[in-house]
């Protein structure tokens, strides 16, 4: 099989991915593309579904971290991710003006969420090398120390996801299918 293509493993084809797909489908209520991509390399999906569990754990809300996803998704242009976090972010509470404005690339009215995505954009940006008035402004809009470091764990995570998708060529799940988008 040449390289470029990266199956949609199931439970018979992947190796030694059992633990990850039944973990996905605890987590997610199905088995994603991605994972099923991602279970070429156990340990990557394991690791991806680890620290989404952490991730979710950390000290953003729910919406904050829909917010940190979907702007990590849109820099690096992962369709796949974009229209998952798009659904999920919706379920989760933010507003459809607010994965809206990130889908579209326009500001967003709340502006402790617009600090956020700046910040995020700033780490992207700056390869982590932030100014410091990047995190007086961050600081300013109400966030902490532990919620850069917390940035920084959904930019790892999200990172994980996106280049996997973009070297895999993930095909969006029908569960995500409405919320579908394409790079600019």
């Amino acid at each position: 099989m040449p390289l470029t293509q990266f199956p949609l493993h199931d439970r018979e084809s992947a190796p030694d991915a059992t633990p990850a797909f039944e973990r996905a489908e605890t987590v997610f209520g199905m088995v994603p593309n991605l994972t099923r991509k991602m279970a070429t390399s156990p340990v990557l999906a394991q690791a991806y579904l680890e620290l989404t569990a952490l991730f979710e754990a950390c000290s953003l809300s729910p919406q904050e971290r829909g917010v940190v996803l979907l702007t990590v998704s849109r820099f690096h242009g992962c369709d796949y991710c974009m229209a998952a976090h798009s659904m999920t972010g919706r379920m989760t509470g933010l507003s459809d003006a607010v994965v809206d404005a990130l889908r579209e690339d326009r500001p967003i009215a709340d502006a402790r969420l617009q600090a956020l995505r700046d910040f995020v954009l700033a780490m992207l940006q700056n390869r982590g090398w932030v100014h410091p008035d990047d995190l007086a402004a961050f600081e300013a809009a109400g966030f902490d120390e532990q919620q850069v470091l917390d940035v920084i764990l959904g930019i790892g995570l999200k990172t994980l996801s996106n280049y996997t998708n973009h070297v895999a060529r993930t095909p969006v799940d029908d569960a995500f299918a409405n919320e579908r988008w394409s790079a600019p």
